[in-house]
């Protein structure tokens, strides 16, 4: 599993935004780990044929055992996507998963930015 890291240049260094993890739907809740392999996102990598679902914070979960996991609560992002006029089942045909890095952090209480640094 690879994540993809949007960045955006700030002062003229390259801060962590967004991170893009592969959706699973398969389980309630995937867990996922920071210490997963990386590449750079840019913007034109966005292709049309990419369905690529936004996780609110409410929907990302700490792993009390291991600090540098985290999972994303599946009924959480369903029920964000019916309150948006989405149909709930849109989150089987997803490929992605697109995570605030500021709310990563909120719900982690890590740095979490410091992971993807170049």
């Amino acid at each position: 599993m690879r994540f993809h890291v949007y960045y955006e240049d700030i002062d003229g260094q390259l801060q962590p935004q967004w991170l893009l993890v592969p959706a699973f739907a398969s389980e309630e809740a995937p867990s996922y780990s920071l210490t997963a392999p990386f590449e750079r996102f840019y913007p034109e990598d966005f292709y049309d044929h990419h369905m690529i679902l936004s996780v609110s914070q409410g929907a990302l979960m700490k792993n009390p055992s291991a600090s540098s996991h985290f999972s994303i609560h599946l009924p959480t992002v369903q029920r964000d996507l019916t309150v948006n006029g989405h149909q709930a089942q849109a989150i089987y045909g997803a490929d992605f998963f697109l995570i605030r890095m500021e709310d990563l952090e909120e719900v982690l209480q890590m740095d979490v930015r410091g992971c993807f640094k170049f």
